[in-house]
């Protein structure tokens, strides 16, 4: 309970924060010449206008009993929502698969360390967590245009968000960074265990190695595995706004770019605004999904991990 209270509170300080950078005013004073060419501006920060921003967005709020409506005329919160639900059909699935193929990696990693296989196990992890994801998405999809290209393989759709294709191939995309993170963090959880004394004592005792591997080290290894389980779910939110840009699948993070509009262009006499309301809507969101991501973290590790390390029973 007092862990949950302590996340709420960072949320509630992270998104006031975030708020109080999207409502800073606008105003801003522009030198023009001839016909109306622009030759300057200066920023005017006012406090008082800052203040007015929070209460129009009060104002805004009360009046339409929500978001109100996005320039379409269609209902914002409801469009927001959609939105995130799409978005979540290939984030949970790809959390789910870091954890467990990146797990199952990290044990054949620890396994195979000290003979050749070490070439496709931790070399293998190292090289994809020194690629950039960008690189490794476009190389993905031009191996398999290629395949498809010359008939090895069935027609595969790569761009979009209304197909199954386009839903497993961006959570494959999604979980490729995520997976080998989380594979180096359990081999270096399992060579931190394999010193330990209840380690030894479990070899005297003739227990087979298999069930020191699984039923010791990896249990044990939990809690370090697990303490990562934040860094991991920034990783996958931050690739989100790449994954769905890149393949144009219309989700929470392609929609949240869109609505942060063009930030190169202004014009003289007025200047460019993203849409206020809607950027709001999916930093609330966002930072609720990261709210709710460490909660149930913190949860599942109360329940998983063991309070004590060390287990030669």
């Amino acid at each position: 309970m007092k862990q949950s209270l302590h996340y709420l509170f960072i949320w509630l300080v992270a998104f006031l924060l975030l708020l109080t950078i999207v409502l800073l005013p606008m105003d801003t004073i522009f030198e023009t010449g001839r016909g109306g060419s622009f030759e300057g501006a200066q920023y005017d920060y006012q406090f008082a206008n800052h203040i007015d921003n929070f209460k129009m967005l009060g104002t805004h709020i009360m009046e339409f009993q929500g978001l109100g409506p996005d320039q379409y005329g269609r209902d914002l919160l409801g469009h927001i929502i959609e939105m995130f639900g799409r978005s979540l059909k290939i984030i949970i699935p790809a959390l789910i698969l870091s954890f467990v193929i990146g797990i199952a990696k990290g044990v054949i990693d620890y396994r195979v360390r000290r003979n050749k296989g070490k070439v496709f196990g931790q070399f293998t992890t190292w090289g994809i967590l020194s690629v950039p994801d960008l690189a490794l998405i476009i190389g993905i999809q031009l191996a398999i245009l290629i395949m498809i290209s010359n008939g090895w393989l069935f027609r595969i759709d790569l761009f979009g968000h209304d197909t199954i294709d386009n839903v497993l191939m961006n959570i494959l995309f999604l979980s490729i960074y995520p997976t080998a993170y989380i594979a180096n963090t359990t081999f270096q959880a399992l060579q931190s265990e394999q010193g330990m004394d209840y380690i030894r004592t479990a070899k005297s005792k003739g227990t087979p190695q298999f069930i020191i591997l699984y039923k010791h080290m990896l249990k044990n290894g939990m809690a370090r595995i697990f303490s990562h389980t934040n860094t991991m779910i920034l990783y996958i939110l931050s690739n989100l706004f790449i994954i769905e840009i890149f393949t144009e699948y219309r989700g929470a993070a392609f929609y949240f770019y869109n609505s942060l509009g063009n930030p190169s262009q202004f014009y003289v006499d007025g200047l460019f605004s993203a849409r206020t309301i809607e950027v709001i809507g999916y930093i609330f969101f966002f930072t609720v999904l990261i709210l709710a991501a460490n909660l149930v973290t913190a949860a599942a590790r109360s329940v998983m991990v063991p309070a004590k390390g060390g287990d030669s029973s």
